[in-house]
């Protein structure tokens, strides 16, 4: 009987599944994190955004084909007051000095690629197809830093240059790893400071790009999307700005995730890991007490032993 309460769609299997101890990488927008942070709690060996969150697919493909190069880059770095940021990467990309930042970015670039070889699958999120350049060059950034608008130029990025761009991409990702699974999901953070109109193009730009790098390119599709907005589809599964999605969307569409990628042998297996999660979340009224050293005694056994039987787990 269908649920008469949601309007539920089926999502096929992936071929190729998710292993604990593999590499798994998550790269974009925010949801991307969210996901990430899901994947690390339940055990597995999860990597993201080095260069902070990027919402825009051309910021996010250049930063892949710079990884990839073998040239020198010549990074992109900007000075508000006592501080330096560079123009493809997050806020959170922050340095003291010119120098600091440039050593902290190419040791970021360093460790992304040495992860990407040894990586099975890479999700990359899209967040949104508005983006800023810079009058001076042209440059579209990750991030403004909060300049002034003056120095840049907003424009809505065409479907045709996401594909092609993502297109060289991926030629060159499964060059570099040819066993590399690359699934593409377009974020359900709805970007309302461009506008409600405005967010839904710049969506649909996004889930055209990706329906054709679908269709032309060695990548598949995530629909998280179509679960939060679709299936899901009330505000009460959003947080308080009515924007982002609520604890409860997210963990849904984690579980969408892993019924979609994961055997239902690693499926039990993240079930035992959220178990022991919350043995050792548990807080007591009286933590001094016998009962409760005698928990967190038997906790730590536990652990130990699921350790040295499943070394693969990552809990650390």
């Amino acid at each position: 009987m269908p649920d008469q309460f949601k309007l539920s769609f089926d999502i096929p299997e992936f071929s190729t599944k998710i292993e604990y101890g593999k590499n798994i990488l998550f790269l974009g927008s925010c949801f991307s994190d969210e996901m990430a942070v899901k994947a690390k709690y339940q055990g597995f060996k999860v990597h993201s955004n080095p260069f902070g969150t990027i919402f825009h697919p051309l910021a996010l493909s250049r930063f892949i084909n710079e990884t990839l190069s073998a040239q020198v880059i010549s990074e992109r770095i900007i000075q508000r007051n006592d501080l330096y940021f560079s123009w493809d990467a997050s806020s959170s990309i922050v340095g003291l000095s010119e120098q600091e930042l440039i050593l902290n970015i190419q040791k970021a670039r360093s460790d992304w690629k040495e992860k990407l070889l040894g990586a099975t699958h890479l999700f990359v999120t899209f967040g949104t197809s508005w983006g800023y350049r810079l009058n001076k060059n042209n440059l579209l950034v990750a991030n403004c830093h909060k300049f002034p608008g003056s120095n840049f130029t907003k424009e809505l990025s065409l479907q045709n240059d996401i594909v092609k761009e993502w297109k060289e991409t991926l030629v060159l990702l499964l060059k570099f790893n040819p066993s590399l699974k690359i699934i593409f999901t377009v974020s359900p953070v709805r970007h309302i400071k461009d506008g409600l109109i405005e967010n839904n193009r710049s969506k649909a730009i996004l889930l055209d790009a990706v329906r054709v790098l679908e269709k032309e390119a060695n990548c598949s599709y995530f629909p998280s999307y179509e679960i939060v907005m679709d299936e899901l589809r009330d505000y009460r599964f959003f947080k308080i700005d009515r924007v982002h999605p609520s604890e409860e969307a997210i963990q849904y569409v984690w579980e969408r995730f892993k019924e979609t990628y994961c055997t239902a042998e690693t499926i039990k297996l993240s079930n035992e890991v959220f178990k022991i999660r919350l043995d050792e979340s548990h807080t007591s009224l009286f933590p001094d007490s016998e009962e409760t050293q005698l928990h967190k005694l038997k906790t730590a056994e536990q652990r130990k032993q699921f350790l040295n039987r499943y070394p693969e787990v990552q809990l650390d």
